[in-house]
């Protein structure tokens, strides 16, 4: 058996600098991944680049540590709740509260990329020492270690850092994370494996005392009854005798071999990836690093080559394969020379790859080696656990480890840019940092909670608009009733569109206090223009509504004489307070003065709709006021042009007067949003639109939709907007400045594609996706075609960072709250005013 103080080599840590019995000092730092999942391919090749940078930066023995931990339940809640005052917002705790249950039954996972660089040596006593008797009682004091020395290795790893530039955004970790590292390491996969730290802390000091003491017993021997014979079992049992844990059996494997053609980048090279979705076991992996300049490499390779001839002149007269074999290595060695002749700012990269698989019996570790092992046959690598080289692979994952012989076995010798295709720091991970957690990221395979933070994203400058796409019955209108309930949970205010026959979105604020519901053909409420609006804006307001309705031009003569009207001082002259107020007056003009035909023509043309549409011109209803925390307007029961008739003009021309009224009070409902909600009312406020097209193909419904867009951000407000065909319906500031995207189910080949081309997927490099959204996103199955229960809410997304990532929409975690927006009613209910 090995024992820790063999292979922990930590004297003494200050901060993120750790001083090693060897006298080695490294510092440590959390890495930011880049994001990768399924972007384009020149986004990846931007990945690629920024690895080139910091792999020939790096100094000999950097270590490379890409570390899964079950994240912590604890850690998960805090992020949903920053910036939300729980006191005041007692059904978000209650939210709260109920998601710590369905996390735990998750229990979704993370990675933490790590990079540990050698930045000098320590106290050359304290190394003599060490190599006498290490790990007994060697120590490194922290205290005594000047400031002067700590300062000078900062300045040098400041230096290295500066090389790689800021694309990882390296941040120190604490002293803390290296008694977490090892505690892992001795409990990988197993029942006492610590929750990942949840982020980089204050700095401080650690000893060696911190780090708990541990048998590695190579073959698990112990395990078997015939002790006097060597086991063959490439597997290590860990062991913690002053622990009740149950040992951890854990796997060392490495790359034996890469494809002899190469690895094509993107897509072919990713090989760490292949590592995510490993069911009942922990894999993490580690990667030692040296680097040769290219000058160097360009000596050796004219050295090889002198030592090639001289085999080649001394088997001239031998018949045998040895000659073609020779042929072929120095031609091989002429292209890798030639590599480095051609691009001056290569180095060579030798990197040795360990995987370590652990698991709480020997059973499950080797059942997963073995997948992985056939996993990475896709790839054309070969994967090895060497037996007898277990421990000393081992031991490579923690940093500090002085060079051990295992290492140089098993290391690989590459191009720095044929090694920046493995992109190694990289991750799957969609959504915001904080928020509600609205589903898991099915991409990665660690099911990481997916947050969206919508009213947090515009207090950090951004904007928390989305919109959704997907077939009938996908989840579109699901998530949207998801995220109007999350809003006013926090404290938010939303406003609701509702097209539905049955009155869904009625149904669901029928469980919200203080709700209001809105029947536009039955009206409780006026929706008058001059009567919502401000005096100085409320004229203009009108114009933009009526003018289109009544098909007049702000220039044409009955459309100049309304448009005085509704001026200012048109307004105060004839005390115009009301759309009747104006009916009134323009029949009170026809036929007096100048413009007598102009308002004939107006009056004319605003009387075909007066005692149609109560909803402007019935003077006892009481104006519209959006201070409710829900309010839903029903518009089923008016007539709406199709995205076809108002985007093709000689349709539009001929639309009815009815589908022109439904228009009108349409973009009068999102007009009256956007001045409530667009508004420094302390109060965030969300508008919901089922159907996208009425916002962006019409002039008033884009412009809401792209002040919304815009300025929601400075104004804590966000439009939600869903559609079928994102092609036709998302067009201007919805394509171009709505950032957060949602793709559900599409089995339409045509839609599928205009989906995934608005979410910014490239079906050229990636083909395969467009099948896996037709056919494997919530598929229906069985005799009634349904989504089993476990599949509902699969997604594609986009998140504000441009990332692209697969994930599942969880829904409510209070059952309330998931009943009342899951279930559908069957009949229209009674609206309440």
């Amino acid at each position: 058996m090995a024992f820790d103080r063999d292979l922990q080599p930590t004297a003494a840590v200050r901060g993120n600098l750790q001083f090693t019995h060897s006298g080695l000092v490294t510092a440590t730092y959390f890495v930011q991944p880049l994001g990768y999942g399924l972007r384009r391919g020149s986004d990846k090749f931007d990945v690629k680049a920024a690895h080139h940078a910091l792999v020939t930066s790096l100094p000999d023995g950097a270590l490379l540590l890409g570390i899964q931990a079950r994240l912590n339940t604890l850690d998960v809640l805090t992020k949903m709740v920053e910036g939300v005052d729980l006191d005041a917002c007692e059904d978000y705790a209650d939210e709260v509260v109920a998601s710590f249950e369905r996390m735990r039954a998750i229990g979704p996972r993370t990675r933490i990329h790590l990079l540990s660089i050698p930045v000098g040596a320590g106290n050359t006593g304290i190394s003599g020492l060490a190599r006498v008797w290490r790990g007994s009682t060697t120590a490194v004091d922290a205290t005594a270690i000047s400031r002067a020395e700590l300062d000078g290795y900062a300045e040098k790893a400041n230096e290295i850092l500066s090389r790689i530039g800021g694309d990882f955004d390296p941040v120190p970790v604490p002293a803390s994370l290296f008694q977490w590292l090892w505690e892992h390491y001795l409990s990988r996969g197993a029942v006492g494996d610590p929750v990942a730290p949840a982020r980089a802390g204050a700095l401080d000091d650690a000893t060696a005392a911190v780090f708990r003491s541990a048998a590695l017993d190579e073959g698990a021997r112990t395990d078997g009854n015939r002790r006097l014979r060597p086991s063959f079992v490439p597997v290590i049992k860990v062991v913690q005798p002053d622990f009740e844990y149950r040992p951890s059996y854990q796997a060392m494997l490495t790359p034996h071999s890469f494809p002899y053609s190469g690895m094509v980048f993107p897509g072919g090279s990713e090989f760490l990836t292949v590592l995510e979705a490993m069911e009942n076991v922990t894999v993490d992996w580690a990667m030692r690093i040296a680097t040769r300049p290219a000058d160097q490499v360009l000596k050796n390779n004219e050295l090889n080559l002198r030592r090639l001839g001289d085999q080649m002149d001394q088997r001239d007269q031998e018949v045998s394969f040895a000659q073609n074999t020779l042929a072929a290595k120095a031609q091989m060695l002429g292209e890798y020379n030639n590599h480095f002749e051609v691009n001056s700012g290569e180095s060579e990269i030798s990197f040795t790859t360990v995987i370590a698989v652990g698991g709480p019996s020997r059973e499950v570790a080797m059942d997963a080696v073995n997948t992985l092992k056939r996993r990475y046959k896709r790839f054309q690598v070969e994967l090895t656990a060497p037996v007898g080289a277990q421990v000393d692979l081992w031991s490579m994952f923690v940093p500090g480890s002085p060079p051990r012989r295992a290492f140089d076995d098993f290391a690989h010798i590459v191009p720095s840019d044929m090694w920046a295709g493995f992109v190694p720091f990289i991750t799957s991970q969609v959504g915001d940092d904080s928020g509600p957690v609205i589903g898991v990221n099915l991409l990665s395979g660690n099911f990481e909670p997916i947050h969206f933070g919508i009213m947090e994203a515009a207090l950090h400058d951004f904007s928390a608009s989305f919109a959704v796409t997907g077939e009938l019955g996908s989840g579109k209108s699901y998530f949207l009733k998801l995220m109007a309930v999350l809003v006013h949970d926090m404290g938010g205010q939303f406003l609701a569109l509702d097209r539905s026959q049955v009155g869904e979105w009625e149904h669901f604020a029928g469980t919200i206090d203080d709700a209001v519901v809105i029947d536009l053909a039955d009206p409780v409420v006026s929706l008058d223009p001059l009567r919502l609006f401000d005096p100085r804006i409320a004229g203009e307001r009108a114009l933009d509504s009526i003018l289109p309705l009544l098909d007049l031009s702000p220039t044409s003569g009955a459309g100049a004489a309304g448009s005085s009207l509704l001026s200012v001082k048109g307004m105060a002259e004839h005390g115009i307070r009301s759309m009747l107020d104006l009916y009134n007056t323009v029949r009170r003009l026809r036929g007096a003065g100048e413009l007598g035909e102009e308002y004939a023509d107006l009056a004319a043309r605003l009387g075909t709709i007066v005692e149609r549409v109560p909803v402007l011109f019935d003077p006892d209803l009481p104006p519209l006021r959006l201070d409710a925390a829900a309010t839903v307007v029903r518009s089923h029961k008016l007539a709406l042009p199709s995205a076809e008739e108002l985007t093709t003009p000689h349709l539009y021309q001929r639309l009815p007067l009815t589908k022109r009224l439904g228009t009108a009070l349409y973009e009068l409902v999102g007009v009256a949003a956007r001045e409530a909600f667009l508004s420094d009312n302390g109060r965030f406020g969300l508008l919901v639109g089922d159907e996208a097209h009425h916002f962006t193909q019409t002039q008033v419904g884009a412009a809401v939709t792209s002040d919304f867009s815009r300025d929601g951000r400075k104004h804590l407000a966000a439009i939600g907007l869903a559609s079928h065909d994102p092609a036709t319906d998302f067009q201007g500031a919805a394509h171009n400045l709505i950032p957060n995207r949602f793709v559900f189910r599409q089995r339409d080949e045509v839609l599928a594609r205009n989906s995934l081309d608005w979410l910014g997927v490239d079906l050229e490099e990636a083909p395969f996706l467009l099948q896996v959204l037709r056919e494997e996103t919530a598929p229906p199955v069985g005799a009634g075609r349904k989504v089993p229960e476990e599949r509902r809410g699969e997604m594609f997304m986009r998140d504000a960072l441009n990332r692209i990532g697969r994930g599942k929409v969880l829904g409510p975690a209070r059952a309330d709250r998931a009943a009342a927006i899951t279930s559908t009613p069957t009949a229209a209910r009674q609206t309440v005013p």
